[in-house]
């Protein structure tokens, strides 16, 4: 129960194995998709550099995955990929390159929303990340990943904050947040006049 990966659920999964994620806010385009298949041919490109140095083979296990994270994606998006889903191994949402490829893109608004998927919501957009963040809340105090999950969340707030031509979607979510990050400033400053007291001050 306590086993960090399992409690990340499908993304503890995804990290079982070396692997890449590229995450987009926006929903990814078919160029974005080519720059991250590169990406990962220069980081394949590196480890057979690397073991030719070293004259060791490369086993298969250790060239990573790319996991592409977008909110959504067409379906022209996907068939012009080859892009395939694997729900008996992965469930909706996951689409699968060739295999060779060692791809796959994650269309976040299409996975169910389950405890297994919380951590991948939380990067989708609008509704879809408004209710992950909601699951987030009502988690345990004491959950490992609860506070780092709220604190990257707070971050987030402060540079969407800091940008002075927001989508409509992105002050909803500030709203959103705003009480999150009231109460985080509450909770510190208490923290730091309790410790005054302590100090005698």
């Amino acid at each position: 129960d306590n086993n960090p990966r399992e409690l990340l659920g499908l993304l503890g999964k995804m990290a079982i194995n070396p692997c890449l994620f590229e995450p987009f806010r926006n929903p990814v385009t078919a160029t974005e998709i080519r720059t991250c298949l590169l990406k990962l041919l220069e980081v394949e490109g590196e480890i057979n550099r690397r073991a030719n140095r070293q004259k060791t083979n490369v086993n298969d296990g250790e060239i990573p995955r790319l996991w592409i994270l977008t909110p959504t994606a067409s379906s022209q998006l996907l068939e012009g990929f080859g892009a395939k889903l694997d729900e008996e191994n992965w469930g909706k949402g996951i689409y699968f390159l060739a295999p060779s490829l060692r791809t796959a893109i994650t269309v976040i608004h299409q996975l169910p929303p389950t405890e297994a998927t919380l951590w991948l919501r939380i990067l989708g957009r609008g509704k879809v990340q408004a209710r992950a963040i909601d699951e987030l809340e009502s988690l345990p105090e004491d959950h490992p990943f609860r506070v780092n999950a709220l604190e990257l969340l707070l971050n987030l707030r402060t540079s969407l904050t800091n940008d002075q031509e927001l989508e409509q979607e992105d002050r909803e979510l500030i709203m959103r947040l705003s009480p999150l990050y009231t109460s985080r400033l509450q909770e510190e400053l208490d923290a730091g006049r309790q410790q005054g007291l302590q100090q005698g001050l």
